[in-house]
């Protein structure tokens, strides 16, 4: 079972230097094994190999994925997007599917079409249904456009691949949120009887999805107000400059691309005006 878990983490390691990490590593768990033969290690067997076979697929990852590689991709565009994606993935797997929002698409497409229930029921309960869910999601979409609209001349204007990140992000967090929301919502209806406590929790679960909504809509805004407009990675080594106190010299922020395409000074007050990206020649890359 070591072995085949073994050549199994060698598929990490790059292809040059498989075969040299496969011998060392092979190598080193034949040896652990010598010892436990000998009764050495007899009492710490399974738990020397884990721990040899975790250095060992620590090591293949480290050779292909270096550091300052790594850091680089945490700082970039595709790992936001990529644990945006990761978390829909996993919210469709544990909601079974998006079991609530598909009960809900079902239920707003019946409660239009249905046109004997309004001439025959008083009260129908599709109709509180759907509202329940739909007005939350309008007005938190609402806040959301709201918060944006407010936060868009802090934006600096740039090209398309940066209006896309920001859009691509706002999209996530359109999809996710709700959608989080409503499979608790399903949560709650499968797992609490009708009660005072059930309408609580609702209660409290719908004002926390407005406040978490636009918390999400406000880390967007200023994610992508601290990213480079070239590379899109996030900009590093804040330095501040002025004074708060000061009139003729405002505080401002001052941050630079990792990459050497320029620098950010950002406005701190509102006499400091808008933010201003400088962008460096060449030889700043180095």
């Amino acid at each position: 079972m070591w072995l085949w878990l073994m050549r199994a983490a060698a598929r990490i390691a790059p292809a040059d230097g498989r075969a040299e990490w496969n011998a060392r590593w092979s190598v080193r768990l034949w040896n652990l094994w010598v010892l436990v033969d000998r009764g050495e290690l007899a009492a710490r067997a399974s738990t020397e190999t884990a721990r040899l076979c975790g250095d060992a697929i620590a090591a293949a990852f480290w050779m292909r994925f270096n550091r300052a590689s790594l850091r680089r991709w945490l700082r970039g565009p595709r790992s936001v997007l990529t644990a945006g994606g990761a978390a829909l993935v996993l919210l469709a797997l544990f909601s079974h599917g998006f079991r609530a929002t598909r009960e809900l698409v079902l239920t707003i497409i019946d409660w239009k079409t249905d046109r004997l229930a309004p001439k025959l029921m008083r009260y129908d309960p599709r109709g509180d249904f759907v509202v329940a869910h739909i007005v939350p999601i309008g007005m938190a979409l609402m806040v959301g456009m709201a918060i944006a609209l407010l936060a868009r001349r802090s934006l600096p204007r740039c090209g398309w691949r940066f209006r896309l990140f920001l859009w691509a992000k706002l999209l996530l967090v359109t999809l996710l949120v709700p959608l989080a929301w409503i499979e608790g919502g399903g949560f709650l209806r499968a797992h609490l009887a009708i009660g005072s406590l059930r309408v609580a929790l609702a209660t409290g679960c719908t004002l926390f999805f407005f406040g978490f909504f636009g918390c999400c809509v406000i880390w967007v805004l200023a994610d992508q107000r601290s990213r480079c407009p070239v590379c899109l990675g996030r900009l590093a080594l804040p330095v501040t400059l002025g004074s708060w106190a000061s009139v003729f010299d405002p505080a401002t922020t001052e941050l630079i691309c990792d990459e050497g395409h320029g620098s950010l000074c950002v406005a701190e007050t509102e006499m400091t005006g808008e933010d201003r990206w400088i962008k460096l020649d060449a030889s700043w890359k180095f």
